[in-house]
């Protein structure tokens, strides 16, 4: 099973981080990647939680939120954790309220590599959203017009925890870097 780790290690300005209610028919987990503009209609009196975007070729030249560890939710079986669990394998479902952080340039983050969908994490690589993929994908490059990327800084490994807390996670620490202009 997948070990998603998605942290930020730098501050966090307050108002990069925001609260997105999870939609019906969808799962997320933490290492995905998101477009956040809307608050959630939904919700009376709301003002407060948003609703995502899915990342598309129509809007990856948007700023992108990322979803972090965060609280006690829901492992891929359905169960609520009871002792120590392991957060890595937790997951949000619809109606679930996440915590997501802007990707502002500048910010730092430790990701595992069970949060990239394809490439190879290497130091001075791109990490980077794709149309149609919460998961981010790794390249030599930053495709052109691209907002939200990160430069792989370094590849470390995590103590995951709970009952498997005699392993490790393979992750990357990435910097959140400039906006690659449109080509």
């Amino acid at each position: 099973m997948a070990n998603r780790l998605c942290r930020p290690v730098t501050e966090v300005p307050e108002y990069a981080v925001l609260n997105v209610r999870v939609p019906s028919n969808k799962t997320y987990y933490a290492g995905d990647t998101l477009l956040v503009e809307s608050l959630d209609t939904d919700l009376s009196g709301n003002f407060s939680v948003f609703t995502p975007v899915e990342p598309a070729t129509a809007n990856l030249g948007q700023q992108m939120a990322i979803v972090i560890n965060g609280g006690f939710e829901q492992l891929a079986d359905g169960r609520r954790p009871e002792g120590q669990p392991d957060y890595t394998q937790y997951s949000y479902s619809a109606g679930d309220v996440m915590t997501v952080i802007v990707l502002l340039q500048g910010l730092t983050f430790e990701i595992s590599t069970d949060c990239i969908g394809s490439g190879t994490a290497t130091v001075g690589y791109s990490i980077h959203p794709v149309n149609g993929a919460t998961k981010m994908t790794t390249a030599s490059s930053t495709p052109a017009g691209t907002y939200s990327a990160f430069n792989t800084l370094a590849l470390k490994n995590f103590r995951a925890g709970g009952l498997f807390g005699g392993t490790f996670i393979s992750t990357v620490v990435a910097r959140v870097k400039q906006p690659t202009p449109a080509a």
